[in-house]
């Protein structure tokens, strides 16, 4: 997975434990998003410009939870699931049944909406 972000803020961003510097305005590509970047993404300190594959599942229903993937479940450490922009967290906001390959959303606080559009990020094959 390639996905290119960008530093939104006016002042140098050091991503902790990952190593990454970004300059004021630097746009780096990195292969997968960390807790750490994703923590800089939802805070609004870094922008994604740009996914290298995505997929996306339309809520059907309101407070619905579980859903068909639309590809084979490589794995969590190569899929990201953004929701309004903001990157979920794999065993927190949302699982996968590998077996069935379906998805459930576990986050209680946040209730999913019909329309709502859930976006996958990743590597996968066909």
């Amino acid at each position: 997975m390639s996905v290119v972000v960008k530093n939104k803020l006016t002042t140098v961003l050091d991503i902790p434990g990952a190593g990454l510097m970004f300059a004021v305005a630097e746009q780096k590509t990195v292969d997968s998003i960390s807790s750490a970047l994703s923590a800089a993404i939802q805070a609004g300190h870094l922008e994604v410009v740009s996914q290298e594959a995505t997929y996306v599942v339309t809520v059907e229903e309101d407070a619905q939870t579980v859903f068909y993937l639309p590809f084979p479940w490589p794995g969590p450490d190569e899929v990201n699931l953004t929701v309004g922009g903001l990157v979920q967290v794999f065993g927190t906001d949302w699982s996968v049944d590998a077996a069935t390959n379906q998805f459930e959303w576990l986050d209680e606080e946040v209730e999913l909406k019909a329309g709502d559009i859930l976006v996958f990020v990743g590597r996968w094959s066909s």
